[in-house]
């Protein structure tokens, strides 16, 4: 289970941060919101085709906590992508990981879960590494687009919260969590953006190399956070800080220092021991129902 789960938050780490890479890249003649659109366009359409070769269909239960995840995340992605074209791609990739704090107090309150023992250093060092990098001495991203940032983390952990809430009931297919947040995203992005630009040329690819990575992100995000605890799974999505800070520098020019080295390579080894914690503490009594359904 929890290396399921290792494995799982790791890929979607480098696929979410290759994606808001491309994001910043078409944010210069697309607006957040449109882009954010086409996101859940794309995603939808593909997810709908997967259920339907597959054969799943849209369940009767749970509907009300699906749209919550659905407008949690989909209003969230908006406020990512909008932080993503005027911020630097790494420090609003730091400010998205103040979805952690956001996630430990919601899983506290409404799954009644706890950190496992013995976690406590790791996350410390995580939270320090961050600290390294935002260097809050010299930092100068607090601006309105911060504070838009960190909403965009507050609706996601909400929306993470939401699926393990879920996945505790064991009656959803990852898919059919996935359409509610990309038909719901697609809304969200079209209601924000006041004027439409018709994307040209290498817009296109671009707009569809988001749509088709965003699905198999949300794919391998939506089992990290069904297949282990909600906290451990977040705080191993620190390992896309460093990914998106190197992407940065070597698209953008943006600044990349061997304090920014060292803090990515001490929260990956953080995350790994998250997740041998979390393994050793053993499985959810549910845990083997959930597993048998993402297979």
């Amino acid at each position: 289970m929890a290396k399921k789960g290792l494995m799982y938050a790791l890929l979607s780490a480098l696929l979410l941060s290759t994606m808001n890479l491309f994001v910043k890249m078409l944010g210069s003649n697309i607006p957040s919101g449109e882009i954010a659109f086409f996101r859940g366009l794309f995603g939808t359409v593909a997810v709908l085709i997967v259920m339907y070769t597959q054969g799943i269909r849209f369940s009767k239960e749970d509907r009300g906590h699906l749209l919550m995840r659905g407008l949690y995340g989909g209003f969230g992605m908006v406020c990512n992508f909008i932080a993503l074209v005027h911020l630097k791609l790494s420090d609003a990739t730091i400010l998205f990981q103040t979805s952690g704090i956001f996630v430990l107090i919601f899983s506290a309150l409404f799954l009644k879960e706890r950190v496992p023992k013995g976690a406590g250093k790791w996350l410390l060092l995580i939270f320090v590494a961050v600290m390294v990098m935002v260097n809050p001495f010299s930092f100068t991203g607090f601006t309105w687009f911060a504070l838009v940032a960190i909403l965009g983390a507050a609706l996601s952990a909400a929306a993470y919260t939401t699926i393990r809430l879920i996945s505790k009931r064991g009656k959803h297919s990852n898919f059919e969590i996935m359409a509610y947040f990309m038909i719901t995203g697609m809304i969200a992005g079209l209601v924000t953006t006041d004027k439409l630009v018709m994307p040209q040329g290498t817009d296109w690819l671009i707009i569809l190399a988001i749509g088709g990575i965003s699905v198999v992100a949300q794919f391998f995000l939506t089992g990290a956070f069904v297949t282990t605890n909600a906290v451990v799974a977040q705080f191993l999505q620190y390992v896309g800080v460093f990914i998106s800070s190197f992407y940065g520098f070597l698209f953008f020019g943006e600044s990349l220092s061997i304090e920014t080295v060292g803090a990515g390579i001490a929260m990956f080894v953080s995350s790994v021991m998250l997740a041998r914690l979390k393994e050793q503490s053993g499985p959810l009594r549910e845990g083997k129902v959930i597993e048998d359904k993402i297979k």
